[in-house]
Order: C-alpha cells, then structure tokens, then sequence
C-alpha cells in the first residue's frame, strides 16, 4: 500500500529516462524483456509509443527469449537480439548476454533492464488502443490444415498455459461437456489452440492442433477459419484482440478476475468486424461458468 501511495505522487521512472534522453540527444534504446507474451501488446505497445513521443525517430531494439521472436514481428519498427539461453522466470544479465551475443553494450545510448509496463504507462488504460500489425504473407498460412469449408469452426484455448493465475483456466470437465455439445451439431467442428497438449480430448468433433502451430498459423486459422474463439485471459486472447486488420470473429472470453488484461485495458479492438462477449465467474471462480453460459453465444 505505501509502495502505491508513493507511486503515486513519485515521477514516472520511464519519463525520466525519455527526458533525459531527449536532453543528451539519445536515441538507440536496448530494453530487455523475458516476462509474457500477452504484454507485448498490453505493456510494450504503449512503452514503444511513449518512447517516440519524446523521441520520434528513436531506434528501438529488444533482448528477448527466443520463443517471443514471432511476436515481436507484430510490433512495428522495433529491432530484437534473441537471448537463446534465456528462459522465462529465470533471472538474467543483460551485460552477459550481450557478451555472449557479441554485441557491444555501447552501441546503445540507453539500456533498460527490466522495463515495468504495469506502472510505467498505466496511463494507457481506457486510452491507448494496441495495434498488431497483420502481414498478408501469413494469411495462407492456414491451408496446410486443410479445414473444410463444409464446417463451421470453433476454435478454444482449454488452459491458458502459465504458472500464473491458475484461477483463469476453465474446468476442463466444462471443456468436455463443451465437446458433448458440440457433438450434438454435425456441422460444427472445435478447433483445440494452444502449446501444451494436455489433456486428451477424444471425439469425431474434435481437431486437436495444439502444439501443431507457430504464432503466425494459429493466428492465420483465427483469422480466415473460425467463426468463434472461446479463450481465457491469455496471449491468445490479446493477440487475436489486438490484430490491426478487419476480419470477422467472435471472441468469447472466460474470465474469473476482470481486472487483468484486455479488460483492464478497457479499450475497443482496432478491428471494428470483432464482437467481444466476456463472461464472467462467481468469486474468482470459472468453475460457476456453465456450458450453457458459453453455447448460447455459438447458436444463437
């Protein structure tokens, strides 16, 4: 609590550094960053534009793990070194891995090592819209899957797949009634995204592509195959959120604490074709959400 009261009246830390900056006409940045997926859009998006807003023609270069690399292409304008020993939640050296990489720290004017977009540019909230941008090149992406038209898709994130917040993930005996449901409609297929490729699911009206896509081919199928998403709090839920392209889709988010990502946000996708249907838990608990609170969505 004294922490947020002196936040509160203390000088915003990166418009110290920009100020700073600005005055000794600096503009090659390096920030590192080894934290979520789901941040580049809600956290660095709003760093970058603070960034440039003192500084337009500031360079901008990222330290990441190399499981972000795909993500960051949807920024624009931003450079990255890929740290390939790096690991999420594993405390890191930014002056070693530059070391290890070969890169001369004083190529860069500013260095920040562990950048706090939750208190940095909380400003954003109910102000900032993220915008991801869409390459075509990745729009055909999709094919390899060969999902027929004959269908209609669902597509669903059965866990949000971190060590954090586990109260965000939907029962997966709600998956499996889901599954019965869908089952019930033989025209209609659900698409299982994500990594992780637990646990099984076995039905007719089942495609299990988990584990089966990189970032672009998840989000190819999204965009050009699926009528709806049905996703918890989770990078593929602000990704898909985020994407600067029209496209329709309708996002069916499981929440069980609203105040975390897009709709702490709490600003309007920049695709003006998404409708957004949150639904939320009982006492941040997703179990108290039923099939029924979901499948309306999908036949109505």
């Amino acid at each position: 609590m004294f922490k947020k009261f002196i936040r509160a009246f203390a000088p915003n830390p990166l418009d110290q550094i920009l100020t700073h900056a600005q005055r000794k006409k600096q503009t090659k940045f390096l920030l590192a960053w080894n934290r979520g997926l789901g941040d580049l859009a809600l956290g660095l998006y709003a760093i970058n534009h603070r960034i440039r807003d003192y500084i337009p023609n500031a360079e901008i270069t990222y330290l990441i793990r190399e499981n972000l690399q795909d993500g960051f292409e949807l920024l624009e304008n931003v450079k990255v070194l890929v740290a390939p020993d790096w690991k999420r939640g594993e405390k890191t050296s930014v002056e070693k891995t530059l070391g290890d990489l070969k890169v001369d720290p004083k190529s860069f004017d500013v260095i920040i090592p562990d950048p706090d977009p939750s208190y940095w540019v909380k400003w954003q909230r109910g102000k900032l819209i993220p915008r991801l941008k869409w390459q075509e090149k990745w729009d055909a992406l999709h094919e390899s899957f060969q999902l027929s038209d004959d269908y209609t898709y669902i597509a669903i994130q059965a866990s949000a797949e971190t060590p954090y917040g586990l109260w965000r993930n939907w029962p997966m005996e709600r998956v499996q009634q889901l599954i019965k449901e869908i089952e019930k409609h033989p025209k209609m297929k659900l698409i299982l995204l994500g990594f992780s490729k637990d646990p099984y699911f076995e039905s007719p009206s089942v495609i299990d592509l988990r584990g089966k896509t990189n970032l672009f081919q998840l989000l190819s199928i999204i965009k050009n195959k699926v009528s709806s998403l049905i996703v918890p709090d989770s990078g593929i839920l602000t990704f898909t959120y985020y994407l600067d392209v029209p496209f329709d889709i309708q996002i069916i988010s499981l929440w069980a604490d609203s105040r975390h990502g897009i709709l702490k946000q709490a600003v309007f996708s920049p695709n003006p074709n998404l409708v957004h249907r949150p639904v939320y838990g009982e006492h941040r608990n997703l179990s108290s959400v039923q099939v029924k609170d979901v499948f309306k969505y999908l036949v109505s």
